[in-house]
Formats: C-alpha cells, sequence, structure tokens
C-alpha cells in the first residue's frame, strides 16, 4: 500500500475538525496508520471503507490502551488507531451503528480536564520563554554602551524571540480552544464530532510559514556568516570599497602598500554589508600630538567602517552612537557639523594628531579615523561616489 504523510490543516488540540479531517481523508481511501507528533500517515486504500474517528484524551501515566479498554472498545465496534503526541488516543470505527466512546459528557469533561491542566503548564512556559529571553537581551542591550550596535549584530536573539512568541501564541490558542470543549462537556452538551476545519485555514498556514522561516533563518544564520564573511590584503580586492584611500587624502606622497593593509567583509541579517578596511601609510612624519609635549613620528593610516543597513530607520542612531563612543573629551576635539547634498548628517571631530569623520546617508553609515594632517571634509563628493558604487554593487 502507498503511504502519504500529511500535516493537520488545524491545531490537534481543535478535537471536531481533526475528526472532521481524518474522516474526509477516509471518504477518498486514505486511512490513518500512525502518527509522529503532528505528521500523520496514512494508507491509500483502493476502496475506501466508510470509517469514522474519535480522539480521547489519554489518561495520566499511560502510553497505549490497556488492555481491557482495547477489549471493551472492540466490543462497541472501536478499534486503536494511533497515540497523537501523548494527548490523544485515536480510535476508528467502521461500523455504522458503533456506539460512541462515551455517552456522558461530564465523564468526558474530567478526562479534559487533566489535560487543560497539563497544557496550562506548557502554554505558561511558552509564555515565559520569549520574556526571560527578552529581558535578558534587554539587559544586556542597558548595560552596554552601544546597544544600537549590539542589535545590529545580533539578530539571532531578535529572531528568537519573534519565533518564541508565535510558539506562545500558538500554545495558548491550543489551550483556550481545549478549554472551551471541556466547559461545553461540563455544561452537559455533547461532544460535537463535525466542524469545518478550512475555516481560517489561511491564517494558521501563514502564521505556521512565518514560524518556520523564522526557525530557518536562526538555524541558516551560521553558514551564512561562515561563507559570506572574508578578509583579505587591500590589494586582493577588486570591487568598489566604501573608503577614502590614503593616497587621496595625501595625493602625491608617493605611498607603497604596507603589509598591514586589509579589508574585511562580513555579513548579517540586519546588516548585510559591514566592511573594515585598515590602511597605513609606510613613510613615517612628524605628527603635532601634543603641544605641550612637541611633535611624535607616526605612519599616516586610515581605519575606515561602512555599514549597509537592512533596516534604514536604525542608520541616524548607529551614526549617533558612533560619534558618542569615539569623540573624546579628554583629546578636546574640535567638532564641526557639515553640509553636503548627498548626505543626511556629517560630522568631523578633529584632535592633536587624527581627524574623524562620521556620515549617514540613507541606510549607509560610515566611521573614519585618519591620523596624520589632511583635512577630510573636503573628499565629501569622493566620498559619496564611493558609497553609490557600492550601493550599486549591492542591489546586483
Amino acid at each position: 500500500m502507498k503511504k502519504l504523510y500529511k500535516l493537520p490543516p488545524c491545531s490537534i488540540y481543535d478535537v471536531p475538525a481533526i475528526e472532521t479531517w481524518l474522516f474526509d481523508l477516509a471518504q477518498d481511501g486514505l486511512l490513518l496508520q500512525k502518527t509522529y507528533r503532528c505528521l500523520f500517515v496514512f494508507e491509500d486504500q483502493k476502496q475506501p471503507p466508510a470509517c469514522k474517528y474519535r480522539l480521547e484524551p489519554i489518561p495520566d501515566g499511560s502510553r497505549t490502551p490497556a488492555a481491557d479498554m482495547l477489549d471493551d472498545y472492540a466490543c462497541a465496534g472501536w478499534e486503536y488507531t494511533a497515540a497523537l503526541d501523548r494527548s490523544f488516543f485515536i480510535w476508528r470505527s467502521i461500523r455504522p451503528d458503533a456506539d460512541e466512546l462515551h455517552s456522558d459528557p461530564l465523564v468526558q469533561s474530567t478526562a479534559y480536564s487533566r489535560l487543560c491542566r497539563r497544557m496550562a503548564k506548557n502554554a505558561a512556559a511558552a509564555a515565559l520563554l520569549p520574556v526571560v529571553i527578552f529581558a535578558i537581551f534587554l539587559c544586556g542591550m542597558m548595560l552596554t554602551d552601544k546597544p544600537v550596535t549590539l542589535f545590529l549584530a545580533g539578530p539571532s536573539i531578535t529572531l528568537l524571540i519573534a519565533a518564541e512568541t508565535i510558539a506562545a501564541i500558538q500554545a495558548v490558542r491550543q489551550l483556550l480552544t481545549l478549554r472551551r470543549l471541556k466547559q461545553s462537556l461540563a455544561y452537559g452538551l455533547s461532544a460535537i464530532h463535525s466542524k469545518d476545519y478550512k475555516k481560517g485555514l489561511r491564517l494558521r498556514r501563514f502564521a505556521q510559514a512565518c514560524s518556520s522561516i523564522l526557525l530557518l533563518l536562526i538555524l541558516s544564520m551560521p553558514v551564512f556568516i561562515f561563507t559570506l564573511n572574508w578578509e583579505k590584503s587591500l590589494s586582493e580586492v577588486n570591487t568598489p570599497l566604501p573608503y577614502l584611500p590614503l593616497e587621496l587624502i595625501e595625493p602625491g606622497t608617493g605611498r607603497q602598500a604596507s603589509p598591514f593593509d586589509s579589508a574585511a567583509y562580513s555579513w548579517t541579517l540586519f546588516v548585510p554589508v559591514h566592511y573594515y578596511i585598515y590602511e597605513q601609510g609606510s613613510s613615517p612624519r612628524s605628527i603635532d600630538y601634543d603641544p605641550a609635549s612637541g611633535a611624535v613620528t607616526v605612519n599616516p593610516s586610515v581605519r575606515t567602517e561602512y555599514f549597509q543597513l537592512s533596516l534604514p530607520f536604525l542608520a541616524v542612531p548607529l551614526y549617533k552612537e558612533h560619534m558618542q563612543l569615539y569623540i573624546r573629551p579628554s583629546d578636546s576635539p574640535v567638532v564641526t557639523t557639515h553640509s553636503h547634498p548627498d548626505f543626511d548628517y556629517v560630522t568631523t571631530a578633529r584632535s592633536s594628531g587624527y581627524t574623524q569623520l562620521f556620515a549617514c546617508r540613507g541606510n549607509q553609515v560610515i566611521h573614519i579615523q585618519y591620523w596624520g594632517p589632511a583635512e577630510l571634509s573636503g573628499l565629501l563628493d569622493e566620498l559619496s561616489a564611493a558609497f553609490h558604487a557600492v550601493k550599486n554593487r549591492s542591489r546586483l
């Protein structure tokens, strides 16, 4: 016989809907054989028998029906088919005159009460988990001096919180569905064995798809990071880079490539393009570091960190956070705000011996640290062209 595997179109705790779904599949010749948590295994019968299914809460401490239960139910026209997620026994009958498993709704309500208590504990744990994860993440962001950077660098935590929240909502919905059934039985109403399980199917499938996508992203994140990230010497990079070369900052110096020149690229979900570029001059020169102590001899160098964000609304907070982190009052910087048509914000901070430039445009943020005498504010056109080249390349 051919075996088919199917996922239910509704919650497994929506008992009438599951019974109706199994009945409809039996009408098409698909008979249930076993279950693996939420995965149902069917056999395709050429001549489908007229059969019906009933779900019954599993008694505490039981894994399979007791021998006397099997005998009693067999006499009533029911055969044991499978256990569903350690919550229900599934019974099947091909006899149209088979008696219902239980005729007293109050007895059924008692059986569902035990299952509801267990489901309530599971729902409480599922609801608490995203709160705990979020609290830990929030504490970490409050204790650090760069919360925006931490948030952008750790998308897995955010995705995990979202996935656990969806799981918690589903657990609560399952509990409420089961409680409504228990309460109707407690009021003496007979159990309903027929329900339109296709109602709200699109919404349930959308929620399941979102949960699956989030889980897939969490699991695949390390693979993307491992395969996409790289670090090379600057001379080995043939693609446009978002930086101001030292030769452009200090033209006519005849600077040779330094063995310390490097470029590194990293990818995360929230920062799909992140470059860290370092370039060092090979010829030492005198730089006025501290007027009180005279001059020191150093090699001119420039460090560039560039971000392209998938969440553009965080670009300005990231830009401001970098200024707070790297502009040190102890260095007595001269901070100047500049205006340029291609940038939303541009700021330079000039201290003794080095200059920093912070710029933001759309979803792009850059931080340049330059050790040397040249002015960076006069190179905004060239920086804009570098932004444009990298932005166009990332769209390919």
